[in-house]
């Protein structure tokens, strides 16, 4: 019974804080109901905040028209291809070697892996080297665009029309439309692991 009798008063006291309130509202000028109003549309329109442990920093880079992510974790550095060393009889995907200070990395070519129509070698292209505790090879992309943080929640997970290794490399969309990929499940691909015969 007191538990009600609780209830209720408390219901009663918010009813008596909204009378309140609308006749403050009663009493404002046109100008203050209108200045009060647009500051609550702005409150309720404002974005909420994102928790950290939701942002994810990307490397965004371009590859032909379109735009890609990868997490950086899974970045190691970019630079301008100098040189590359094309190896015979070996997958399409595979577009040679280059020496990375002393490193010498498979090259491989993304728009084939992803199934994209290939962009050729351009005269500024770039070697984005992906690294794990077990492989590291590099990526021919076009374009650097810089890092940006990304909220995983954001992340649209649904893909259609996607097939095969594509499919399973690609994370999502972001709202700016880069195709966020996944640097770990492309380092741990059995089917990019090649040994090369002359």
């Amino acid at each position: 019974m007191r538990d009600e009798q609780a209830h209720w008063q408390a219901l009663h006291a918010q009813i008596d804080k909204l009378a309140q309130q609308l006749a403050q509202a009663d009493s404002l000028s046109a100008e203050q109901a209108a200045a009060t109003l647009a500051s609550r549309a702005q409150q309720w329109a404002a974005a909420p905040p994102v928790a950290a442990t939701d942002l994810l920093s990307v490397l965004v880079f371009g590859l032909g028209e379109h735009r890609y992510a990868f997490a950086l974790e899974h970045v190691d550095e970019v630079l301008p291809l100098r040189q590359l060393t094309v190896l015979p009889g070996t997958p399409p995907f595979v577009r040679g070697i280059a020496n990375v200070r002393g490193r010498i990395l498979a090259v491989l070519d993304l728009a084939c892996i992803l199934e994209r129509p290939p962009t050729g070698l351009a005269e500024r292209t770039y070697l984005l080297v992906l690294q794990s505790a077990e492989m590291e090879f590099g990526l021919l992309v076009d374009r650097v665009l810089g890092v940006q943080q990304l909220a995983r929640s954001a992340i649209q997970t649904q893909q259609a029309g996607l097939s095969g290794l594509a499919r399973q490399l690609i994370i999502g969309i972001s709202p700016e439309q880069w195709t966020v990929l996944d640097g770990a499940r492309l380092l741990a691909e059995p089917s990019l692991c090649i040994e090369y015969h002359d």
